[in-house]
């Protein structure tokens, strides 16, 4: 499907992919769908199956109606000289589908660092997560 709201989303998960990243997504009813980006050059790879990258699109359109989340985990080829653990960067966007298109918001780092490290339920603090950056 060539729908500019997609297109432009997908170049923005795929431009934030130097070699692997896992996408998380919730769609309004709060199910999940979880995969994996691999870059092979200038090709990124949605998932393990060949067909997986239409069915993510169409999730996308269909599950973002009202809205949507989606978290992408970047891992890069920084360590972190503390864990000594690759360095990930996260980033969050709230989507939204009227069944033909698709617009997305990208929140701000602060934004995405204060849901990553909040309890849903309770509002309290959690604890951080190692080798983050927060985009």
């Amino acid at each position: 499907m060539q729908i500019p709201g997609i297109s432009s989303f997908l170049q923005e998960l795929e431009s934030h992919c130097g070699s692997i990243a896992i996408v998380t997504f919730l769609d309004s009813e709060g199910e999940p769908l979880i995969l994996d980006l691999k870059r092979q050059g200038q090709r990124v790879t949605y998932g393990a199956e060949w067909d997986i990258k239409e069915l993510f699109v169409s999730k996308l359109l269909i599950g973002c109606q009202p809205y949507g989340s989606l978290i992408l985990r970047s891992f890069t080829a920084e360590i972190d000289e503390c864990t000594q653990l690759p360095i990930k960067e996260l980033r969050g966007y709230i989507l939204k589908s009227d069944g033909d298109d698709l617009e997305f918001e990208k929140l701000p780092p602060h934004a995405m660092f204060a849901c990553h490290n909040t309890d849903a339920e309770t509002g309290e603090p959690l604890p951080l997560e190692q080798s983050i950056r927060y985009c």
